[in-house]
C-alpha cells in the first residue's frame, strides 16, 4: 500500500488527492486451479472468503474446503 500510495505515476494518472482508507481495503487474489480429474477451476481469496468457481466435481469443492479447514488465517 504504501508504494502505490508513493507512486506520483499513479497519482498523476488518477489526479486528486491520494487517501487510503483502511475501513475500505478489499484486496483479493485469484488462483487458476488444475485438479487431477482434469478440471480447471479458480479459487478466489478476499478479506472475507473464498470462494471457487467453474468446476463441476463436487469433490473438488469438498477438496478445497477441507484444505482451508487447516489454515487458522481463514478460520
Amino acid at each position: 500500500m504504501t508504494a502505490i500510495l508513493a507512486a506520483a505515476a499513479v497519482s498523476t494518472a488518477h489526479g486528486g488527492t491520494v487517501v487510503h482508507d483502511l475501513g475500505k481495503d478489499a484486496f483479493s487474489a485469484t488462483l487458476k486451479c488444475h485438479d487431477a480429474n482434469g478440471e480447471l477451476y479458480m479459487v478466489n481469496f478476499s478479506r472475507d472468503r473464498v470462494t471457487i468457481t467453474s468446476y463441476s466435481d463436487d469433490a473438488i469443492r469438498t477438496n478445497v474446503e477441507t484444505w482451508a479447514d487447516t489454515v487458522a488465517a481463514l478460520a
